[in-house]
């Protein structure tokens, strides 16, 4: 059979307009403290302010102001996990320093609350305007595929061969395997009432009676979900001080992999497995941020592995247009490409500048096998059943009133 992988990042509810960018939790985190500080709505909430809240409100209030100019990445908090991470190594070298990202800890389960929280109010307001239909799920899943140059396109094909040749084959049971890194179900409600699709562009391979490909009836989630604790922390036990020294239970709720190990269901082993086993990797809105790393390497160390694999990652890029491929489009698809090899030697211990010519020599053999797309998003007075990448119904327009007005001071 032939296997698909199906990587979904927090671009995937972007696009579907969820507003689920850091940046606009922090302008949440602002409003709902600044100015609704007696609203019974957010009343359970009121205990859940902390000095990391603060911090995130203030980052906000930064930006809002126009002095970003000052002050550096990890003030801004521009990437929550990153910043986490780069905070807790600023803090290890405190005196008192177990003591402080112990604090960041108990601070962190608060984030995570309102995180829960924030998300699901905004998902009851997308609920009641999207519509999704079975009808378009085969398309969207099959767009990344039909977006394939014709020698990428002829590669694949070729790839996919040479992968039935070389294994005892089944053609009754392609399947289609989906790992969302998001907390929402908005991916479980796009695919609803979808059992199975055709991907015109390789289904040639097939038999006639084999051309279908089931879409798996279980999707995992990494970090969680709102029935499952969703969880924001940093990678693995590695990128944790040397120094430092948390508790086991500290540990556990601050470390993404141990947190999902501490799930006591297998489902680390069991997502690096659909991707060891993909014949083909999409990958759709994936920040590809060194905190998802134990899955991103996998991508990249199963390719080494196989040389009958391929990976397709589309990436959002607002300034893509086909007409017009520049030099910034090219490096942007470079820097991709090096920060997958990245977190393989990240995961594996090891920076890859400091190994140089391995690195490039990686990058060099597996070069074409990495495909890099671009999705440059929908604008505001776009056509949303008419995207090009999952394209949905629309079934009233947000209004003014779903907008949240700020005052600074």
């Amino acid at each position: 059979m032939v296997k698909i992988a199906y990587l979904i990042g927090n671009g995937f509810d972007i696009h579907l307009g969820l507003p689920s960018k850091y940046s606009q939790f922090y302008q949440w985190l602002y409003e709902v403290f600044k100015n609704h500080l007696n609203d019974s709505k957010y009343q359970t909430l009121m205990n859940r302010k902390n000095s990391l809240v603060q911090e995130l409100m203030t980052a906000f209030e930064l930006k809002t102001n126009g002095e970003i100019n000052n002050f550096n990445s990890t003030e801004l908090w521009s990437d929550f996990e990153e910043t986490l991470k780069n905070k807790i190594h600023q803090l290890s070298k405190n005196e008192d320093a177990d003591f402080e990202v112990g604090q960041l800890v108990e601070n962190l389960q608060d984030i995570n609350a309102l995180m829960t929280f924030y998300l699901k109010e905004e998902l009851k307001t997308i609920e009641k305007i999207n519509e999704f239909s079975a009808n378009t799920v085969s398309n969207s899943l099959s767009t990344p595929i039909n977006q394939l140059q014709s020698e990428q396109l002829h590669l694949l094909k070729s790839l996919i061969r040479n992968e039935i040749e070389s294994h005892s084959y089944k053609a009754n049971d392609h399947l289609i395997n989906f790992i969302d890194f998001n907390y929402t179900p908005l991916l479980e409600q796009y695919l609803a009432g979808s059992s199975s699709i055709v991907i015109n562009e390789i289904s040639d391979i097939f038999p006639s009676s084999y051309k279908g490909m089931k879409l798996s009836d279980k999707i995992e989630y990494p970090n969680g979900n709102f029935n499952d604790t969703p969880e924001l922390g940093i990678g693995t036990k590695d990128d944790l001080p040397d120094n430092l020294h948390l508790t086991k239970i500290q540990t556990n709720y601050l470390v993404k992999e141990a947190f999902a190990r501490r799930r006591m269901d297998g489902r680390v082993t069991r997502i690096k497995k659909l991707i060891e086993d993909a014949d083909i990797i999409i990958s759709y809105g994936l920040s590809l941020g060194q905190s998802d790393d134990l899955y991103i390497s996998t991508v990249v160390s199963s390719l080494m592995s196989n040389p009958n694999k391929i990976a397709i990652i589309v990436m959002f890029d607002p300034y893509f247009e086909p007409s017009n491929i520049t030099m910034d489009i090219m490096q942007h698809e470079q820097d991709i490409k090096e920060r997958l090899i990245d977190s393989y030697y990240h995961i594996n211990k090891t920076n890859s500048k400091t190994v140089g010519k391995e690195a490039d020599v990686v990058l060099e053999n597996l070069d074409n096998r990495i495909i890099i797309l671009f999705d440059n998003g929908r604008k505001p007075e776009d056509d949303s059943t008419k995207m090009l990448y999952f394209p949905y119904k629309q079934v009233v327009e947000k209004t003014t009133q779903q907008k949240m007005t700020i005052n600074i001071g």
